[in-house]
């Protein structure tokens, strides 16, 4: 008998309009606008740009005009130098035309506010500062020595490296992205709900037939909740595949990623088993409490803005931890930026701690429904 039940539950939920549209057509329509919203936001994969700068010239020190104009040479260059008057520098940096004004009089810099191209200035000044001394020294102290030591100091100088901490995209876009997913798992509720909803004497007729059928109740309830859980999982790897396709980058941990999409179905359909068996409600309060449940959940995860999630971490963090689309969709960042497990296997534990207690709570429940008569 379950495999009966469980052949016609797989059939009934693919002919299921909802099941298709919320699941599987909002997700990916969803995401579409995303990609599209965002644009060429998605592809940025240079970490900085040439740094705009303009140089006060002084005859007392050419030596640093030499290696400013060695660093805005290449395909790349650090800087971008224009040599200028000291009144035009001024007006340039005010205007913000340029990020600093180096004076290569006293080897000294101008800028209007400390950030990064501005550290960036000054590390490459303190080096060059650096550089002269040593040459001073040495040529003073042994004179012959100086081109060798000067070569090998140049040679070794390094003011930018690229890194990275994994192979997968760590653009800040794709946070949206991974909300989506929590949303689309959390969703899987409604399936449960409409699912639960007729194997309730008290709600349904068929849920009457069912009940006295030879069935057992634990029979029924396992065999639905396994064609539900395949159905949307199946559908999670669907809008994986078409947001991949899209141009989206989730990283090479596909075996990963399908346990996310697993525990997070797993999670949608146990609070859509539990809010189904409250039985007073009609089924179209039930659905409301599911849309309410999962779409607060998602905004908190940042579906709809940056730095919801961030600031509840800030402020209370212990709700970030009980959220399961913030663990789903931090589950998806720390597989794109971290190179080891630990942060994905603390999600997991979680994950898999919600999905069997609220699976428990809801088999408990369902167990103890008694009927006076049919």
């Amino acid at each position: 008998m379950f495999f009966h039940n469980f052949k016609y539950a797989l059939k009934s939920l693919l002919k299921t309009k909802e099941t298709i549209f919320w699941t599987l057509i909002f997700p990916i329509a969803l995401g579409t606008f995303m990609y599209m919203a965002f644009g060429n936001l998605m592809d940025q994969e240079e970490m900085f740009h040439s740094v705009p700068v303009a140089v006060v010239s002084g005859k007392e020190n050419s030596e640093l005009e030499t290696v400013l104009l060695a660093l805005s040479e290449g395909e790349d260059p650090m800087l971008k130098v224009s040599f200028m008057e000291e009144p035009d520098a001024l007006k340039a940096l005010e205007e913000e035309q340029v990020e600093g004004v180096i004076y290569t009089s006293d080897t000294s810099l101008l800028v209007n506010e400390s950030n990064l191209n501005a550290s960036m200035l000054e590390t490459v000044l303190e080096q060059y500062k650096q550089i002269e001394y040593v040459c001073a020294d040495i040529g003073t102290n042994n004179p012959g020595m100086l081109p060798e030591v000067v070569m090998q100091l140049m040679g070794d100088q390094e003011y930018f490296i690229e890194t990275t901490t994994s192979d997968g995209c760590q653009n800040e876009y794709y946070n949206y992205f991974y909300a989506i997913f929590a949303m689309s798992c959390l969703f899987a509720s409604f399936s449960a709900i409409s699912r639960i909803n007729k194997l309730q004497a008290n709600v349904s007729a068929l849920g009457m037939r069912r009940c006295l059928s030879p069935n057992g109740k634990i029979v029924a309830v396992t065999a639905e909740y396994l064609a539900l859980l395949i159905v949307h999982f199946i559908i999670e790897l669907i809008v994986l595949a078409y947001l991949m396709l899209l141009g989206v980058d989730f990283g090479g941990h596909y075996p990963a990623i399908a346990l996310i999409l697993l525990l997070g179905c797993s999670i949608g359909l146990s609070i859509g088993v539990i809010i189904a068996s409250i039985y007073k409600l009609s089924e179209g309060a039930k659905m409301g409490i599911a849309v309410s449940i999962g779409m607060l959940l998602s905004v908190m995860a940042d579906l709809c803005a940056a730095g919801i999630k961030d600031f509840i971490e800030h402020h209370v963090p212990v709700l970030n931890r009980i959220n399961p689309a913030v663990v789903i969709s931090d589950s998806f960042y720390a597989l794109n930026v971290y190179d080891d497990y630990s942060r994905y296997t603390g999600n997991m534990l979680i994950l898999s701690v919600m999905a069997v207690l609220l699976l428990g709570i809801s088999i408990m429940i369902l167990g103890r429904n008694k009927y006076a008569s049919l």
